[in-house]
């Protein structure tokens, strides 16, 4: 899967976000195929103890990737309860530590709150990703649209990067985000049947469809960069 799409969406000119599993060859491999491709890619780690997250950050530096993630929001996940010794939330100092070690952008996924995004701030990150995992860790949390602005609004001049996922499915969602203020959006689970029914086409094909929709909701709206996109484009 990770060779498919690391490689795909290099060569479309975006980076493909990788994840993070129990089985101990999960960063490894993807970090191998990331490297493949120039360091163009984002490994994800889980919030594990640090002995582990160590481990794993040497295997992402290795591979050159530009950044590197950590989805603390997976502290929820049943299955990083029952380690030993166990995984979970993270403080604002542990944070710092993991963005030190990581030598590399530092972007937290999992933020939902403006405090959330000022702890973000404090403990180093360059940038976060406006998440609520799918809505798979909280049950009847909210959408990410209804709390980006005020996630944008407290973090602006700050200079930290603001992306944002949940839901966006067009090139009309991506515009949207752009217009409430994120810098970049994350689409996943799209990029499933892509892969596995496609291949390398596949993705290709999908990129294309979002970028096309995308010039196309910008012509409509009387935009000529994205640059220009704000909110006055909302309504």
């Amino acid at each position: 899967y990770n060779n498919v799409l690391v490689s795909a969406c290099a060569a479309a000119g975006i980076a493909a976000f990788t994840g993070d599993g129990v089985n101990a060859y999960t960063i490894p491999d993807a970090c191998k195929t990331i490297a493949s491709v120039g360091g163009i890619g984002i490994p994800t780690i889980k919030p594990w103890n640090m002995e582990i997250v160590e481990q794993k950050l040497a295997h992402c530096k290795e591979a050159g990737c530009f950044a590197i993630a950590m989805d603390i929001d997976g502290a929820g996940l049943p299955f990083l309860k029952n380690l030993t010794p166990p995984a979970g939330s993270k403080t604002v100092e542990e944070l710092r530590e993991i963005a030190a070690i990581a030598e590399k952008p530092f972007i937290l996924k999992g933020v939902m709150t403006v405090k959330g995004a000022l702890k973000a701030l404090e403990a180093g990150a360059a940038g976060i990703v406006v998440s609520n995992h799918g809505g798979r860790v909280l049950d009847q949390c909210p959408a990410t649209a209804e709390v980006l602005a005020d996630i944008v609004d407290a973090l602006k001049g700050s200079g930290m990067k603001i992306i944002v996922d949940g839901g966006i499915r067009s090139g009309v969602d991506v515009f949207k985000a752009l217009a409430i203020g994120a810098d970049a959006v994350i689409i996943c689970r799209p990029f499933v049947p892509m892969v596995y029914g496609g291949a390398e086409e596949g993705v290709k094909l999908y990129i294309d469809k979002i970028g096309a929709e995308l010039e196309d909701t910008m012509a409509m709206c009387g935009v000529h960069s994205l640059a220009e996109i704000s909110r006055d484009n909302l309504y």
